[in-house]
């Protein structure tokens, strides 16, 4: 899987010609899509115009991560001044509930792709990840939705970020 889009990566360099590539742009449409491959069992990301222009939902979840890790640590004085947590002074809660509606989305067509191609063979996280939905464990819980959609948030901005700080 690496390699294909390793190789997809040399081939989009290649024909950009003599034209000025945004490298970091495309290594990060590489890396997140070699990733996703393992995670969810297809590219996230695709290039248009023949490589020289990516996807603009990759810089749309870049932005998205970048967001989210910007609104992680911003100081909000509703979470020391608790009585002024509802005024929600500085719009980080609101912030944060839009920030999440977007994730909710991008994350939730995924799994609905994922789950309309069903009917291929996947040998993914995902796919194990909605085997296990099905399945009771001994406490008589079953893994839902909302739990799927956190862990592939985890693996997916993790990656991403790390690929910001890199790469940027």
């Amino acid at each position: 899987m690496m390699q294909d889009e390793v190789a997809r990566l040399i081939h989009n360099l290649s024909s950009t010609g003599s034209k000025a590539a945004n490298l970091g742009q495309m290594l990060n449409v590489c890396t997140t899509n070699a990733l996703a491959r393992v995670m969810i069992g297809r590219r996230v990301f695709n290039e248009g115009n023949g490589g020289c222009e990516c996807d603009p939902r990759a810089d749309e979840f870049k932005s998205m991560v970048v967001e989210l890790m910007v609104l992680a640590g911003v100081f909000n004085i509703g979470d020391f001044v608790p009585s002024l947590e509802w005024l929600d002074i500085q719009g980080v809660q609101g912030k944060m509930k839009k920030l999440h509606k977007r994730f909710d989305a991008f994350l939730t067509s995924i799994i609905e792709d994922h789950m309309i191609s069903k009917s291929e063979k996947h040998n993914d996280l995902l796919s194990t990840l909605l085997s296990l939905k099905e399945k009771v464990d001994e406490d008589g819980d079953k893994l839902n939705d909302t739990e799927i959609k956190a862990l592939l948030l985890v693996c997916l901005s993790t990656v991403q970020l790390n690929l910001t700080i890199i790469i940027d």
